[in-house]
């Protein structure tokens, strides 16, 4: 059998799918492209024109994330803290609970000196 060093099997569109939002993540992180240039090719191993080729998918990404208008993020963000409260009441974590409270009613602005 004959084998052709650093030919590796095409990524499924999922794999591709997770490395996108993998670069997604680390650009968050402040990672340079240099430093993700190589946490591709360590771990996905591939060339600089497809890690360039995930950047700029990753950074549409992050461009969509970043028109989500103010009541859309703050419909998200309540409806989180909901979720933390319901799931702090069920393990009996009060105080979390009371925190989740007070944080939704500060970001629907309820005055909470009564």
């Amino acid at each position: 059998m004959l084998y052709i060093k650093g030919m590796a099997k095409k990524a499924t569109n999922i794999e591709i799918d997770r490395r996108i939002h993998k670069i997604y993540d680390l650009l968050l992180l402040g990672n340079s492209k240099t430093q993700i240039a190589r946490y591709c090719a360590e771990n996905y191993s591939v060339s600089l024109r497809q890690t360039e080729e995930y950047l700029s998918r990753a950074r549409i990404l992050q461009e969509q994330d970043a028109q989500l208008e103010r009541p859309q993020w703050l419909t998200g963000a309540i409806a989180r803290l909901a979720d933390y409260e319901r799931r702090a009441s069920m393990e009996n974590q009060l105080q979390t609970a009371i925190r989740a409270v007070e944080m939704q009613a500060k970001l629907l602005r309820f005055d909470m000196s009564a």
